[in-house]
């Protein structure tokens, strides 16, 4: 799975933003900055994304809850790609790309495949 684009929607101090990493052959991707820049706000956005917005999360200093939201689209091995958008919720988080319908919350495991959120943060 490559990650080829992350929409900081509204998360954390970001509003409205986007990283295009469609570029480059394997996925690597180095982000650098000033400190206080998002650094790590960016980091949480992809963890977030890709399983879920914590029950409790700091991310919301900017914007409430209930406007939290991160976008994306992946690209798996087999150039298959995905778009959505996932929203904090208990369940239904994930929605499609225009944020107008839910999605299957399983949608993302194709991509994933065996990786779990622990198993992610630890690489």
């Amino acid at each position: 799975m490559k990650i080829a684009e992350l929409k900081l929607i509204r998360f954390g101090p970001f509003t409205d933003c986007q990283l295009d990493m469609r570029a480059g052959e394997h996925g690597l991707h180095l982000v650098y900055g000033p400190n206080e820049a998002g650094k790590s706000s960016s980091l949480r956005a992809i963890t977030d994304f890709l399983f879920g917005i914590p029950t409790r999360t700091n991310d919301d200093f900017q914007h409430p809850y209930s406007n939290l939201r991160i976008g994306g689209q992946l690209q798996h091995s087999d150039g298959t790609t995905l778009s959505v958008v996932r929203r904090k919720a208990n369940q239904k988080s994930l929605r499609c790309d225009n944020d107008t319908a839910p999605m299957a919350d399983d949608s993302l495991l194709p991509f994933l495949g065996d990786v779990d959120r622990d198993l992610f943060s630890t690489m």
